[in-house]
C-alpha cells in the first residue's frame, strides 16, 4: 500500500518536471516529489456571531497517536464560558469526537436554537453536518449527539486553526491537567 502512495505522489509530480528526463525522475523521485510539497497557510481570524446567536468553539488535542489527550472549548459571548480538561488516553480522531460529544451535551437544550458550533476537525464537522458515516468506533457518540440537537437549529461550521486557536490552546492545556476545568468568564 505505501509503494503505491509513493508511485502516486511520483506521478503527480510529473506535471511540475516534464524538462527532466524520466529516468532522473525514476533514479531521484523522493527528492522530486518532496520538493513539491508545499504548505498553503490560511489565516482565518475568529468572528462574533450574529445578533441573537452564541457561537461556541471546540477542539481536542492528542499528544501521541495513541497518547494523553484532552478537550477545550469556549464560549465569547454575552453567556462567556470556558473549559478544558483531560480525557484519558487516545488517538487523535477519538480525542476530536469525544470533545465534540462532550461539549456539545453540556448545552442546554433551549439554546441549541441560537447556537453555532465551530471547530477545525473537518471530519467531525463532515459526520455532524454533512451526514457523512463516521467510524464504526463512534457510531455511538454520534447516535447520541443526533438524538440530542435532533429538531435544533443548531449549526455546525468547519474553521482554520488560526480561528479556533483559543480552543486549541484549551485542549493543549487540558492534556496536563487533572480532571476537567469549567469557568463561567474567560480567563484573561
Amino acid at each position: 500500500m505505501r509503494i503505491i502512495a509513493l508511485v502516486i505522489s511520483w506521478v503527480r509530480c510529473l506535471s511540475s518536471f516534464l524538462f527532466i528526463s524520466a529516468f532522473d525522475l525514476w533514479e531521484h523521485w523522493r527528492e522530486v516529489c518532496s520538493s513539491t510539497e508545499r504548505k498553503i497557510n490560511i489565516v482565518q481570524r475568529w468572528k462574533p456571531p450574529m445578533l441573537g446567536m452564541l457561537k461556541i468553539n471546540f477542539d481536542g488535542a492528542c499528544f501521541g497517536n495513541p497518547g494523553p489527550a484532552g478537550v477545550g472549548g469556549l464560549c465569547r459571548d454575552e453567556i462567556p464560558w470556558v473549559f478544558s480538561g483531560p480525557i484519558g488516553v487516545c488517538d487523535s480522531s477519538e480525542a476530536e469526537v469525544k470533545e465534540a460529544y462532550f461539549g456539545i451535551k453540556k448545552l442546554s437544550r433551549e439554546v441549541l436554537d441560537h447556537i453555532i458550533v465551530e471547530r477545525d476537525s473537518l471530519n467531525v464537522i463532515r459526520w455532524l453536518k454533512d451526514g457523512a458515516v463516521p467510524p464504526w468506533r463512534f457510531l455511538v457518540s454520534f447516535d447520541e449527539i443526533e438524538d440530542f440537537v435532533a429538531g435544533s437549529a443548531i449549526v455546525f461550521n468547519h474553521v482554520w486553526r488560526s480561528a479556533n486557536e483559543k480552543a486549541d490552546v484549551l485542549a493543549k492545556q487540558g492534556v496536563g491537567r487533572e480532571s476537567i476545568l469549567w469557568f463561567d468568564h474567560l480567563p484573561p
